[in-house]
């Protein structure tokens, strides 16, 4: 089959005759995703609208995702509503990342649903656009010490209370992870930050001195 396909391709390719309309419903009736996305790169004539539509059908998220990366034409709304109704957070974070345009509220909203602790850390550490509240809230839920850390280290911001208080909660499996955070400069500034603050909540005894 992927021989065939690999046939219809290349004969698009050649100069000569070609029924272009005729090649790519080939290529859809063999699910053919790899030469349906190759041909809307190299075919000097090419239906984006139904190509698409036929990469939608053979429901591959890696070439749906490639196609949105490199065809001259691509819907990306839709391309981006087909990968997350199939739940492909790992191509889902990848079109944040490389499509021209992007429904990032609907982006992260799809990884959250997933539950991808994963993508959502990469997501905020590298998309331009993410919320960093909801997914401050969604990784501490997860109570993952490894993934706590890593967002407060890399993300732009952080809910760094919230952040320490479950790292601290997981008294063994946060343990490593309390170390790293007093030797990583951002949450140490924010660590000296949270004291500094709490310090001053509680520290003002009847006497009116200062105990910190």
């Amino acid at each position: 089959m992927n021989q065939e396909a690999e046939n219809i391709f290349r004969a698009g390719c050649e100069p000569g005759q070609f029924n272009f309309h005729k090649g790519l419903d080939q290529l859809a009736e063999l699910n053919s995703a790899e030469f349906i996305y190759k041909a809307g790169l190299y075919w000097s004539e090419f239906d984006y609208t139904k190509g698409q539509d036929m990469l939608i059908v053979a429901a591959d998220p890696d070439f749906i995702f490639r196609a949105g990366r490199t065809w001259q034409w691509f819907d990306y709304d839709r391309g981006l509503d087909s990968l997350v109704l199939a739940h492909h957070a790992r191509f889902i974070y990848y079109a944040g990342l490389e499509w021209q345009t992007f429904d990032f509220r609907k982006g992260l909203n799809a990884l959250l649903d997933i539950g991808s602790r994963e993508f959502v850390f990469y997501a905020g550490a590298h998309w331009k656009i993410f919320d960093e509240k909801a997914g401050s809230r969604f990784l501490i839920g997860t109570r993952d010490p490894e993934v706590i850390f890593k967002a407060g280290a890399l993300w732009k911001t952080f809910d760094y209370v919230k952040g320490w208080e479950a790292l601290a909660g997981g008294v063994k499996e946060g343990a490593a992870w309390r170390g790293k955070a007093f030797e990583n400069l951002k949450w140490k500034q924010a660590l000296k930050k949270i004291w500094h603050e709490a310090c001053h909540a509680v520290a003002i005894a009847p006497t009116g001195k200062n105990q910190c």
